[in-house]
Formats: C-alpha cells, structure tokens, sequence
C-alpha cells in the first residue's frame, strides 16, 4: 500500500527531526548553564517546537492505525514512533528545565563533571539517529548499555563533588539541590535514550528487550 508507506516516512522524519532537536537541546543546556542567555532562549524554544511535534505524531499515529489497519512491522513502527515521540518529548523537556539553572562559582568539578556525562549522551544520540534512518540495530543494545553506564558512573562522580564542595563551603548548601537535580536529569536522558533503542529493536526485530 503505497498510501501507507508515504504515511509511515513521513512519520519517520518527523522522529529524526525530534531526534535532531533534543540533541541540539542537551548541548545548548551545558551553555546555557554557564549563564549564555541565548542559548537558554533557543533550548526553551526547542522544547517548545518538540512539543508540539510530539501531539503531531501522536496524531498521524492514530489516524495510521484508523485509516490503514497496519499490522506486524507496520504495526509495531507506528506504535513504537509515538512511544519514541514522547520520550524525545521529556528529554527536551529535562534539558530546558536544565538551562534554566545557572552553574555556581565554587562548583567547577562538577560542572566538569556534567561535561563528561553529556560525551556518553552524544554518543547515544548518534547511534540511535543512525539506527532510526537505516533501521539497523545490530548490537545496538549492548552499545546503549556500555555508554549508559558510564552515564551513570559520572552520576555518582557529580554527586559526590556536589556533596563534597558544598561541605567545604557551607555558604553553596542551598545551591547544593540545585546541582543535584541538574545530575539526575542528565542521568535520565541517558535513560529515555536507552528506551529509544529498546523501542527500535522491538521494531526491526520484533523481540522485547530491557535496556537499563
């Protein structure tokens, strides 16, 4: 059914798009905490055009399965976009609520830290864009899983400097949960780019797996 391909491609670039922009988002987050206003502008705008978008998927998805009935890959792709729709959704969501923070002077570990953290993410980005346009997911997994946890290793790594620099200056303690919140939401976008991949593997191959 020719109609349906169209619909499904079109489906497709709108994800890579989503893709695209919530990447852009968590580089302009790290910017923006180092107080570049406009790079908060232009993550508070993503967020805002990934919004939308993800309500457009949404959409297309439902009137997919009304109009065509797909079923087996058809099936599971449509389903699968508006699920990755939403987590792209979040995961700008997060790095807006990051650039709204300012880093503070006498937390430059940490924001040393975070830096790290968002090498990993990057790298999942890239391997999830390229496994949405070419539908590979050939060990896919198991390259989410290595770059999640070292994610997670220099999670541990920030909260310990966050801890550690806020006992040594009593006067950063209030600013303390602030750097807290900025970790874990970089952690989970770590996290919502391995259900990504586990949505794509379910797609292309059909099978459920775990990622984290």
């Amino acid at each position: 059914m020719r109609a349906l391909q169209e619909r499904l491609k079109d489906i497709k670039h709108e994800i890579l798009e989503a893709h695209n922009l919530s990447r852009k988002a968590v580089e302009l987050c790290l910017d923006a905490l180092r107080g570049d206003e406009e790079k908060r502008k232009k993550a508070i705008q993503i967020e805002n055009i990934v919004d939308v978008m993800n309500t457009d998927v949404d959409c297309e998805g439902v009137s997919v399965v009304a109009l065509f009935q797909p079923v087996a890959w058809d099936l599971r792709f449509v389903v699968s976009m508006m699920r990755i729709s939403g987590h792209y959704e979040r995961i700008t969501d997060l790095a807006e609520e990051i650039a709204m923070y300012t880093i503070k002077r006498g937390f430059d570990e940490t924001m040393e830290t975070f830096e790290r953290m968002v090498v990993p993410i990057m790298k999942m980005f890239d391997i999830l864009g390229d496994a949405i346009e070419t539908g590979n997911t050939a060990n896919l997994r198991e390259r989410l899983i290595s770059l999640d946890d070292q994610v997670d290793r220099y999670y541990v790594e920030s909260i310990d400097s966050i801890v550690s620099t806020a006992k040594q200056n009593p006067k950063l303690v209030e600013d303390m949960v602030d750097m807290v919140l900025i970790a874990r939401h970089l952690e989970r976008i770590a996290d919502l780019l391995s259900k990504v991949g586990a949505r794509l593997i379910f797609i292309e191959e059909g099978r459920r797996v775990w990622i984290k």
